[in-house]
């Protein structure tokens, strides 16, 4: 099997890794790993070779299909950390909104 061949298996290892990263919460993790996955499959390309086209493309699909579940679960990841930070400044203005009427009470 041709170098670009393992290396693009290997995007493929880290993919599954990012997704599951991605599935607990573990942003950071995913980006590390998405970084880590682009430098290999920049690597592949560098290592193409004529024989190994089919299974190049082979690989390339695999990887868009995971590139989409990835995308999708980033989305929803980004979702639910925008309604924490929404619930959060909802909490604040309510807590300053206390503060101000316990101030006035106390007056």
């Amino acid at each position: 099997m041709s170098q670009g061949v393992r290396l693009l298996d290997r995007a493929v290892e880290i993919a599954h890794r990012e997704m599951a990263a991605l599935e607990a919460g573990e942003y950071d993790e995913a980006a590390r790993l998405a970084d880590r996955r682009g430098e290999i499959i920049s690597r592949a390309w560098s290592a193409l070779e004529a024989d190994a086209t089919d299974r190049y493309r082979s690989r390339l699909v695999s990887l868009t299909r995971l590139q989409q579940r990835l995308t999708a679960l980033a989305g929803a990841a980004r979702d639910i950390v925008r309604e924490g930070l929404q619930r959060s400044r909802r909490e604040k203005q309510r807590m300053r909104g206390y503060h101000r009427a316990v101030g006035q009470a106390m007056q």
